[in-house]
Protein backbone atom coordinates (compact mmCIF):
# COMPACT_ATOMS: atom_id res chain seq x y z
CA UNK A 1 0.00 0.00 0.00
CA UNK A 2 1.06 3.61 -0.64
CA UNK A 3 1.51 5.92 2.25
CA UNK A 4 -1.51 8.03 0.76
CA UNK A 5 -4.10 4.28 0.49
CA UNK A 6 -2.84 4.14 3.95
CA UNK A 7 -3.30 7.50 5.43
CA UNK A 8 -7.04 7.34 3.48
CA UNK A 9 -7.89 4.05 6.02
CA UNK A 10 -9.73 4.49 9.16
CA UNK A 11 -7.62 5.13 12.35
CA UNK A 12 -6.87 3.35 14.86
CA UNK A 13 -5.82 6.01 17.57
CA UNK A 14 -4.96 4.33 21.20
CA UNK A 15 -5.02 6.80 23.72
CA UNK A 16 -3.03 9.64 23.53
CA UNK A 17 0.58 11.32 24.57
CA UNK A 18 2.99 8.98 26.45
CA UNK A 19 0.42 6.32 27.15
CA UNK A 20 -0.41 5.65 23.12
CA UNK A 21 3.81 6.17 22.83
CA UNK A 22 4.04 2.93 24.35
CA UNK A 23 0.66 1.24 23.42
CA UNK A 24 1.40 1.87 19.42
CA UNK A 25 5.29 0.35 20.76
CA UNK A 26 3.47 -2.33 21.65
CA UNK A 27 1.35 -3.29 18.90
CA UNK A 28 4.55 -2.69 16.39
CA UNK A 29 6.21 -5.58 18.69
CA UNK A 30 3.91 -7.77 18.18
CA UNK A 31 3.20 -7.70 21.70
CA UNK A 32 -0.46 -5.77 22.04
CA UNK A 33 -3.20 -7.88 20.02
CA UNK A 34 -6.34 -6.76 21.55
CA UNK A 35 -7.93 -3.33 23.09
CA UNK A 36 -10.49 -2.66 24.79
CA UNK A 37 -12.89 -0.15 25.73
CA UNK A 38 -16.59 0.83 27.13
CA UNK A 39 -19.47 -0.01 25.06
CA UNK A 40 -21.43 2.98 26.97
CA UNK A 41 -18.34 5.34 25.52
CA UNK A 42 -19.81 4.40 21.88
CA UNK A 43 -23.53 4.81 23.07
CA UNK A 44 -22.75 7.96 25.06
CA UNK A 45 -20.84 9.90 21.71
CA UNK A 46 -23.62 7.75 19.20
CA UNK A 47 -20.24 6.30 17.69
CA UNK A 48 -19.93 2.75 15.77
CA UNK A 49 -17.81 0.02 16.71
CA UNK A 50 -15.15 -0.75 14.41
CA UNK A 51 -15.57 -3.57 12.04
CA UNK A 52 -13.34 -6.19 10.77
CA UNK A 53 -10.77 -4.80 8.27
CA UNK A 54 -8.01 -2.56 7.66
CA UNK A 55 -7.17 0.32 10.00
CA UNK A 56 -3.80 2.88 10.26
CA UNK A 57 -1.98 2.85 13.76
CA UNK A 58 -2.10 6.59 14.74
CA UNK A 59 1.53 8.04 16.16
CA UNK A 60 1.50 10.77 19.19
CA UNK A 61 1.87 13.68 16.33
CA UNK A 62 -1.63 11.82 14.78
CA UNK A 63 0.80 10.52 11.98
CA UNK A 64 -0.26 7.14 10.28
CA UNK A 65 2.07 4.56 11.93
CA UNK A 66 1.36 1.46 9.03
CA UNK A 67 -2.00 -0.46 9.10
CA UNK A 68 -3.33 -3.10 11.60
CA UNK A 69 -6.07 -5.11 10.42
CA UNK A 70 -8.82 -5.44 13.10
CA UNK A 71 -9.74 -9.38 13.08
CA UNK A 72 -12.58 -9.34 15.55
CA UNK A 73 -15.09 -7.20 17.18
CA UNK A 74 -16.83 -8.31 20.22
CA UNK A 75 -18.90 -7.47 23.31
CA UNK A 76 -18.06 -8.87 26.12
CA UNK A 77 -19.33 -8.67 29.63
CA UNK A 78 -16.85 -7.56 32.22
CA UNK A 79 -17.40 -10.60 34.32
CA UNK A 80 -16.08 -13.13 31.60
CA UNK A 81 -13.00 -10.74 30.61
CA UNK A 82 -10.95 -13.60 30.14
CA UNK A 83 -7.40 -13.84 30.83
CA UNK A 84 -6.13 -14.49 26.98
CA UNK A 85 -7.78 -10.65 26.80
CA UNK A 86 -5.93 -9.36 29.31
CA UNK A 87 -3.04 -10.83 28.20
CA UNK A 88 -3.78 -9.66 24.45
CA UNK A 89 -3.72 -6.17 25.57
CA UNK A 90 0.41 -6.29 25.79
CA UNK A 91 0.72 -4.15 29.14
CA UNK A 92 2.21 -6.90 31.27
CA UNK A 93 -0.74 -8.19 33.01
CA UNK A 94 -0.27 -11.29 35.34
CA UNK A 95 -4.16 -11.61 35.96
CA UNK A 96 -7.63 -10.36 35.05
CA UNK A 97 -7.92 -8.65 38.19
CA UNK A 98 -4.57 -6.90 37.76
CA UNK A 99 -6.12 -5.57 34.13
CA UNK A 100 -9.65 -4.92 35.56
CA UNK A 101 -8.11 -2.58 38.34
CA UNK A 102 -6.03 -0.52 36.19
CA UNK A 103 -8.87 -0.17 33.69
CA UNK A 104 -11.58 0.49 35.96
CA UNK A 105 -9.09 3.77 36.84
CA UNK A 106 -8.69 4.59 33.63
CA UNK A 107 -11.56 4.92 32.65
CA UNK A 108 -12.72 6.88 36.22
CA UNK A 109 -10.06 9.39 34.93
CA UNK A 110 -11.02 9.67 31.60
CA UNK A 111 -14.56 10.51 33.14
CA UNK A 112 -16.15 7.58 31.25
CA UNK A 113 -17.40 6.39 34.44
CA UNK A 114 -18.10 8.68 37.31
CA UNK A 115 -15.56 9.66 39.92
CA UNK A 116 -15.80 7.85 43.08
CA UNK A 117 -16.90 11.07 45.56
CA UNK A 118 -20.16 10.29 46.90
CA UNK A 119 -20.85 13.79 47.27
CA UNK A 120 -19.74 14.09 43.40
CA UNK A 121 -23.39 14.41 42.41
CA UNK A 122 -23.98 12.84 39.03
CA UNK A 123 -21.26 11.87 36.69
CA UNK A 124 -20.20 13.99 33.77
CA UNK A 125 -22.62 11.52 31.45
CA UNK A 126 -25.63 12.89 33.74
CA UNK A 127 -25.88 9.25 35.51
CA UNK A 128 -25.14 8.82 39.30
CA UNK A 129 -21.70 8.43 40.09
CA UNK A 130 -20.32 4.92 40.53
CA UNK A 131 -17.10 3.84 42.57
CA UNK A 132 -16.77 0.24 40.39
CA UNK A 133 -18.04 -1.42 37.27
CA UNK A 134 -20.94 -4.67 38.00
CA UNK A 135 -20.19 -7.83 35.92
CA UNK A 136 -22.25 -6.78 33.60
CA UNK A 137 -21.06 -3.93 32.09
CA UNK A 138 -20.16 -4.93 28.17
CA UNK A 139 -16.73 -3.84 26.90
CA UNK A 140 -15.85 -4.12 23.16
CA UNK A 141 -13.07 -6.20 22.83
CA UNK A 142 -10.54 -5.47 19.62
CA UNK A 143 -8.31 -8.04 18.39
CA UNK A 144 -5.80 -7.29 15.57
CA UNK A 145 -2.68 -7.73 14.19
CA UNK A 146 -0.01 -5.40 12.95
CA UNK A 147 1.18 -5.57 9.23
CA UNK A 148 4.76 -4.91 9.04
CA UNK A 149 4.79 -5.32 5.53
CA UNK A 150 2.98 -1.80 5.64
CA UNK A 151 4.42 -0.10 8.14
CA UNK A 152 5.80 3.64 7.07
CA UNK A 153 8.44 3.63 9.98
CA UNK A 154 11.62 1.29 10.67
CA UNK A 155 11.02 -1.19 13.42
CA UNK A 156 12.75 -4.16 14.90
CA UNK A 157 11.04 -7.50 13.89
CA UNK A 158 9.28 -8.60 16.65
CA UNK A 159 10.68 -11.35 18.74
CA UNK A 160 7.84 -14.63 19.67
CA UNK A 161 8.15 -17.04 22.05
CA UNK A 162 6.20 -19.89 22.48
CA UNK A 163 5.43 -20.86 26.00
CA UNK A 164 5.11 -24.83 26.19
CA UNK A 165 2.47 -26.05 28.21
CA UNK A 166 -0.68 -28.45 28.37
CA UNK A 167 -4.30 -28.33 28.51
CA UNK A 168 -4.67 -30.57 31.50
CA UNK A 169 -4.21 -29.33 34.88
CA UNK A 170 -6.25 -31.26 37.03
CA UNK A 171 -3.38 -32.33 39.26
CA UNK A 172 -2.10 -29.00 40.12
CA UNK A 173 -2.71 -25.32 38.81
CA UNK A 174 -0.11 -23.27 36.48
CA UNK A 175 0.79 -20.46 38.81
CA UNK A 176 3.49 -20.13 36.50
CA UNK A 177 2.90 -18.84 32.60
CA UNK A 178 0.98 -15.85 33.12
CA UNK A 179 3.53 -13.96 35.28
CA UNK A 180 6.09 -14.76 32.65
CA UNK A 181 3.99 -13.77 29.89
CA UNK A 182 3.71 -10.69 31.80
CA UNK A 183 7.44 -9.80 32.42
CA UNK A 184 8.40 -10.82 28.54
CA UNK A 185 5.62 -8.22 27.56
CA UNK A 186 7.36 -5.62 29.50
CA UNK A 187 10.62 -6.21 27.94
CA UNK A 188 8.58 -6.30 24.72
CA UNK A 189 8.74 -10.17 23.82
CA UNK A 190 5.71 -11.33 22.27
CA UNK A 191 4.99 -14.75 24.18
CA UNK A 192 1.92 -17.00 24.23
CA UNK A 193 0.75 -20.26 25.42
CA UNK A 194 1.49 -23.29 23.38
CA UNK A 195 -0.32 -26.49 24.07
CA UNK A 196 2.04 -29.16 22.80
CA UNK A 197 -0.29 -31.41 21.62
CA UNK A 198 -2.54 -29.33 19.49
CA UNK A 199 0.73 -27.44 17.80
CA UNK A 200 2.01 -28.41 14.59
CA UNK A 201 5.72 -27.57 14.58
CA UNK A 202 6.64 -24.64 12.60
CA UNK A 203 8.61 -21.86 12.38
CA UNK A 204 6.44 -19.09 13.86
CA UNK A 205 8.40 -18.83 17.09
CA UNK A 206 12.19 -17.25 17.57
CA UNK A 207 12.36 -19.74 20.81
CA UNK A 208 10.35 -22.76 22.64
CA UNK A 209 10.59 -22.61 25.74
CA UNK A 210 9.08 -25.97 27.85
CA UNK A 211 7.35 -24.96 30.99
CA UNK A 212 4.27 -27.13 32.21
CA UNK A 213 3.78 -29.84 29.60
CA UNK A 214 2.64 -31.91 32.87
CA UNK A 215 1.16 -34.42 31.03
CA UNK A 216 4.09 -35.96 29.35
CA UNK A 217 4.06 -38.74 31.62
CA UNK A 218 1.10 -40.21 30.48
CA UNK A 219 1.73 -39.90 26.82
CA UNK A 220 5.32 -39.81 26.85
CA UNK A 221 6.44 -41.42 23.13
CA UNK A 222 3.73 -38.29 21.46
CA UNK A 223 5.60 -36.03 23.60
CA UNK A 224 9.54 -37.40 22.53
CA UNK A 225 8.22 -37.04 19.16
CA UNK A 226 6.60 -34.49 19.15
CA UNK A 227 9.68 -32.65 20.55
CA UNK A 228 11.88 -33.63 17.94
CA UNK A 229 9.55 -32.14 15.27
CA UNK A 230 9.63 -28.90 17.21
CA UNK A 231 13.69 -29.03 17.28
CA UNK A 232 13.86 -29.16 14.04
CA UNK A 233 11.61 -26.13 13.18
CA UNK A 234 12.32 -24.10 16.56
CA UNK A 235 15.27 -23.42 19.07
CA UNK A 236 14.12 -24.99 22.13
CA UNK A 237 14.85 -24.31 25.79
CA UNK A 238 15.69 -26.08 27.73
CA UNK A 239 17.35 -28.11 25.38
CA UNK A 240 15.84 -31.09 24.10
CA UNK A 241 18.65 -33.24 25.22
CA UNK A 242 18.81 -32.30 28.25
CA UNK A 243 14.71 -33.03 28.54
CA UNK A 244 15.54 -36.52 27.28
CA UNK A 245 17.86 -37.49 29.54
CA UNK A 246 16.04 -35.59 32.56
CA UNK A 247 12.56 -37.49 31.28
CA UNK A 248 13.72 -40.50 33.35
CA UNK A 249 14.62 -40.43 36.76
CA UNK A 250 17.76 -43.48 35.71
CA UNK A 251 19.67 -39.80 35.29
CA UNK A 252 20.09 -40.35 39.52
CA UNK A 253 22.25 -43.38 38.51
CA UNK A 254 25.08 -41.09 36.71
CA UNK A 255 24.72 -38.27 38.52
CA UNK A 256 25.46 -40.32 41.89
CA UNK A 257 28.47 -42.08 39.82
CA UNK A 258 29.52 -38.25 39.49
CA UNK A 259 29.92 -38.01 43.02
CA UNK A 260 26.28 -36.38 44.01
CA UNK A 261 24.73 -38.84 46.27
CA UNK A 262 21.11 -39.23 45.86
CA UNK A 263 18.60 -41.44 48.02
CA UNK A 264 19.93 -44.99 47.95
CA UNK A 265 17.69 -46.84 45.27
CA UNK A 266 17.25 -50.23 44.29
CA UNK A 267 16.04 -50.78 40.71
CA UNK A 268 13.54 -52.84 39.43
CA UNK A 269 13.50 -53.86 35.54
CA UNK A 270 11.56 -57.11 36.58
CA UNK A 271 9.08 -58.86 39.04
CA UNK A 272 12.41 -60.88 40.12
CA UNK A 273 14.31 -57.41 41.02
CA UNK A 274 11.05 -55.97 42.55
CA UNK A 275 11.00 -58.51 44.65
CA UNK A 276 14.74 -58.57 45.60
CA UNK A 277 14.34 -55.09 46.20
CA UNK A 278 11.47 -54.99 48.57
CA UNK A 279 13.11 -58.15 50.70
CA UNK A 280 16.08 -56.27 51.28
CA UNK A 281 14.08 -53.90 53.07
CA UNK A 282 12.29 -56.10 55.23
CA UNK A 283 10.07 -54.93 57.19
CA UNK A 284 10.78 -51.20 56.89
CA UNK A 285 8.76 -48.19 55.58
CA UNK A 286 9.66 -47.63 51.76
CA UNK A 287 8.97 -45.25 49.04
CA UNK A 288 8.09 -47.06 45.52
CA UNK A 289 7.61 -44.67 42.71
CA UNK A 290 8.32 -45.03 38.95
CA UNK A 291 11.18 -43.21 36.73
CA UNK A 292 8.88 -41.44 34.66
CA UNK A 293 5.56 -39.92 36.77
CA UNK A 294 4.46 -36.09 37.48
CA UNK A 295 2.09 -35.56 40.83
CA UNK A 296 3.41 -37.95 42.40
CA UNK A 297 1.02 -40.80 40.18
CA UNK A 298 1.82 -43.74 41.08
CA UNK A 299 4.04 -43.19 43.97
CA UNK A 300 3.24 -44.83 47.55
CA UNK A 301 4.84 -45.10 51.24
CA UNK A 302 4.60 -48.36 51.90
CA UNK A 303 5.47 -51.66 54.26
CA UNK A 304 8.61 -53.51 52.04
CA UNK A 305 7.12 -56.84 53.16
CA UNK A 306 3.08 -55.54 52.18
CA UNK A 307 1.17 -56.96 49.80
CA UNK A 308 0.74 -53.28 48.28
CA UNK A 309 4.38 -52.49 47.40
CA UNK A 310 4.40 -55.80 45.42
CA UNK A 311 1.37 -54.80 44.00
CA UNK A 312 2.29 -51.16 43.27
CA UNK A 313 5.63 -52.27 42.15
CA UNK A 314 4.03 -54.82 39.58
CA UNK A 315 1.89 -51.74 38.13
CA UNK A 316 4.68 -49.66 37.47
CA UNK A 317 6.71 -52.53 35.69
CA UNK A 318 3.21 -52.76 33.54
CA UNK A 319 3.45 -49.68 32.59
CA UNK A 320 6.76 -50.57 30.67
CA UNK A 321 8.59 -48.66 33.81
CA UNK A 322 11.71 -49.21 35.82
CA UNK A 323 10.65 -49.02 39.68
CA UNK A 324 12.71 -46.81 42.30
CA UNK A 325 12.85 -48.52 45.85
CA UNK A 326 13.89 -46.36 48.60
CA UNK A 327 13.99 -46.27 52.67
CA UNK A 328 11.73 -43.82 54.28
CA UNK A 329 13.75 -40.60 54.81
CA UNK A 330 12.39 -39.17 58.20
CA UNK A 331 13.48 -35.96 57.66
CA UNK A 332 11.13 -36.05 54.08
CA UNK A 333 8.30 -37.47 56.05
CA UNK A 334 8.41 -34.16 58.26
CA UNK A 335 8.32 -32.48 54.89
CA UNK A 336 11.60 -30.58 55.49
CA UNK A 337 12.27 -30.97 51.78
CA UNK A 338 13.71 -28.47 49.86
CA UNK A 339 13.58 -27.10 46.58
CA UNK A 340 16.16 -24.90 44.99
CA UNK A 341 15.73 -22.68 42.01
CA UNK A 342 18.33 -21.47 39.88
CA UNK A 343 18.10 -19.19 36.40
CA UNK A 344 20.59 -19.32 34.24
CA UNK A 345 22.88 -20.79 37.09
CA UNK A 346 22.14 -18.32 39.39
CA UNK A 347 19.70 -18.97 42.85
CA UNK A 348 16.47 -17.37 42.68
CA UNK A 349 14.62 -18.80 45.87
CA UNK A 350 13.88 -22.32 47.46
CA UNK A 351 10.58 -23.54 48.84
CA UNK A 352 9.54 -26.15 50.90
CA UNK A 353 6.00 -27.79 49.81
CA UNK A 354 5.90 -29.90 52.84
CA UNK A 355 5.22 -33.76 52.69
CA UNK A 356 2.79 -35.14 50.34
CA UNK A 357 2.87 -39.12 50.95
CA UNK A 358 0.36 -40.50 53.74
CA UNK A 359 1.49 -44.12 55.59
CA UNK A 360 0.27 -47.01 53.96
CA UNK A 361 -0.14 -45.37 49.90
CA UNK A 362 -2.09 -42.40 49.16
CA UNK A 363 -1.26 -39.06 49.57
CA UNK A 364 -1.93 -36.84 52.73
CA UNK A 365 -5.38 -35.07 52.44
CA UNK A 366 -5.71 -37.57 49.55
CA UNK A 367 -5.21 -35.10 46.69
CA UNK A 368 -1.82 -34.13 45.24
CA UNK A 369 -1.80 -30.69 47.01
CA UNK A 370 1.45 -28.67 47.77
CA UNK A 371 1.67 -25.99 50.51
CA UNK A 372 5.11 -23.91 48.97
CA UNK A 373 6.34 -21.99 51.54
CA UNK A 374 9.33 -19.74 50.71
CA UNK A 375 12.63 -20.77 52.91
CA UNK A 376 16.09 -20.26 53.44
CA UNK A 377 18.79 -22.02 51.77
CA UNK A 378 21.94 -22.61 53.30
CA UNK A 379 25.26 -21.68 51.07
CA UNK A 380 26.09 -25.18 51.23
CA UNK A 381 23.00 -26.51 49.78
CA UNK A 382 23.13 -23.98 46.75
CA UNK A 383 26.38 -24.86 46.10
CA UNK A 384 24.96 -28.78 45.78
CA UNK A 385 22.39 -27.52 43.60
CA UNK A 386 24.82 -25.56 41.38
CA UNK A 387 26.63 -28.51 41.11
CA UNK A 388 23.97 -30.60 40.13
CA UNK A 389 23.09 -28.22 36.88
CA UNK A 390 26.75 -28.51 35.95
CA UNK A 391 27.06 -32.36 36.43
CA UNK A 392 23.53 -32.40 34.08
CA UNK A 393 25.23 -29.69 31.30
CA UNK A 394 28.79 -32.12 31.32
CA UNK A 395 25.99 -35.09 30.58
CA UNK A 396 24.06 -34.14 28.16
CA UNK A 397 27.42 -32.07 26.48
CA UNK A 398 24.66 -29.13 27.01
CA UNK A 399 25.06 -25.47 27.65
CA UNK A 400 23.84 -24.24 31.35
CA UNK A 401 19.92 -24.75 31.73
CA UNK A 402 17.83 -21.47 31.18
CA UNK A 403 16.14 -22.75 34.39
CA UNK A 404 16.08 -25.92 36.35
CA UNK A 405 15.05 -27.19 39.90
CA UNK A 406 17.10 -28.93 42.56
CA UNK A 407 14.89 -30.97 45.33
CA UNK A 408 16.96 -32.07 48.42
CA UNK A 409 17.01 -33.09 51.95
CA UNK A 410 19.28 -33.00 54.66
CA UNK A 411 19.61 -36.25 56.10
CA UNK A 412 20.85 -37.23 59.29
CA UNK A 413 21.32 -40.55 57.77
CA UNK A 414 22.87 -39.70 54.37
CA UNK A 415 24.12 -36.19 54.37
CA UNK A 416 22.95 -33.77 51.86
CA UNK A 417 21.28 -35.89 49.27
CA UNK A 418 19.02 -34.75 45.78
CA UNK A 419 15.76 -36.27 45.22
CA UNK A 420 15.23 -34.83 41.69
CA UNK A 421 16.84 -32.37 39.38
CA UNK A 422 13.30 -31.03 37.74
CA UNK A 423 15.30 -29.62 34.41
CA UNK A 424 11.94 -29.24 31.88
CA UNK A 425 9.22 -28.95 33.86
CA UNK A 426 9.46 -27.69 37.27
CA UNK A 427 6.32 -25.29 38.97
CA UNK A 428 8.38 -22.55 39.61
CA UNK A 429 6.43 -21.00 41.97
CA UNK A 430 6.63 -17.42 40.53
CA UNK A 431 3.44 -16.22 42.61
CA UNK A 432 5.70 -16.89 45.44
CA UNK A 433 8.91 -15.21 44.25
CA UNK A 434 7.51 -12.04 41.76
CA UNK A 435 11.03 -11.06 41.44
CA UNK A 436 12.02 -14.70 39.75
CA UNK A 437 9.82 -14.03 36.81
CA UNK A 438 11.52 -10.71 36.02
CA UNK A 439 14.68 -12.85 36.75
CA UNK A 440 13.45 -15.60 33.92
CA UNK A 441 11.87 -12.59 31.34
CA UNK A 442 15.56 -11.09 31.58
CA UNK A 443 17.60 -14.52 30.56
CA UNK A 444 15.23 -15.66 27.74
CA UNK A 445 16.07 -12.14 26.59
CA UNK A 446 19.55 -12.59 26.46
CA UNK A 447 18.78 -16.25 25.16
CA UNK A 448 17.55 -14.74 22.07
CA UNK A 449 19.34 -11.82 21.67
CA UNK A 450 18.30 -8.03 20.59
CA UNK A 451 15.78 -6.98 18.16
CA UNK A 452 16.77 -6.73 14.10
CA UNK A 453 15.31 -4.59 12.20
Amino acid sequence: MTPAQIDALPPMDLASGELRARLTSAVIAGVKTMTTSLHRTYLAEDEPLATPGLQRLLGVQEESLGVVEVLEVTLVPLGEITQEVARGEGEGYASVAAWREVHEDFWHSTGEIGAADPDAGESSAGGPQETALDDDELIVVERFRWLPEHSLISAPRPRRVGIVVTDDYSKAPDRDTDPLIAELQRLSISAEPVIWHRWDPAPEYDLLVVRTPWDYSSRTEEFLIWLDRAQEQVRVLNSPELIRWNLDKVYLRELDARGLASVPTDWADDVAALRRGLAGHGDDWVVIKPTISAGAFDTGLLRADSTAALALGERILARGLTVMIQPEIPELSEGREKALYFIDGHHTHSISKGALLARGGGLRGGTYLEDPQLVHAAAGEVSFGEQVLQAAALATETLLPLYGRIDLVESAEYGTVLLEAELFEPALNLHRAPWAAQELARAIDRRLGPAIS
